[in-house]
């Protein structure tokens, strides 16, 4: 069964406000000519730079992932493998026509101070915390995790957006 995630902003010591209305899986993306698909929705102000530590591992899903914490305080989900590349520019291409998109970033090469031996895709990090085509996903302070829903019975049926623009 084929499922996505959903989330809320608000954090554990901020509790989110209740939704009002339906629940927005698309807006019409009325500015589309100016939206920017190399840098996508964060834009250039908020792409990664700067040093990184590793956090810790995450083992869900298939693909080796791992956290870190830039400089600036900013953390991020490392993703490796063969999904990298793709998943950040498929999200690019949703979010430019109007879908909502993580802000993701893909570097090609990213040095992580303190790495520790991962459980999956120890291949793919040098014995100097180098790491080669990596995706980054920024952490959204305030967003959490409220759960999964499926795709045969989603919040989102018979809307124009989940229907691919049919109204």
């Amino acid at each position: 069964m084929l499922a996505s995630r959903a989330f809320r902003a608000g954090g554990k010591s901020e509790p989110a406000a209740a939704p009002e209305g339906p629940p927005v899986l698309w807006r019409d993306p009325v500015d589309i000519e100016t939206r920017d698909l190399y840098y996508g929705p964060g834009g250039k102000a908020h792409q990664p730079n700067g040093s990184f530590k590793f956090l810790n591992e995450d083992v869900a899903g298939t693909s080796p992932k791992f956290e870190i914490i830039g400089e600036d305080g900013i953390k991020w989900k490392a993703k490796l493998g063969l999904e990298a590349r793709p998943e950040t520019v498929a999200s690019r291409l949703l979010w430019a026509v109007g879908y909502f998109a993580n802000e993701n970033y893909f570097v090609p090469i990213l040095h992580v101070e303190n790495m520790r031996h991962l459980h999956r895709g120890n291949k793919d990090v040098s014995h100097d915390g180098t790491v080669h085509n990596v995706r980054l996903k920024r952490h959204v302070k305030g967003q959490e995790k409220i759960g999964d829903w499926s795709w045969q019975n989603c919040p989102f049926a018979g809307t124009r957006g989940f229907d691919g623009g049919n109204e």
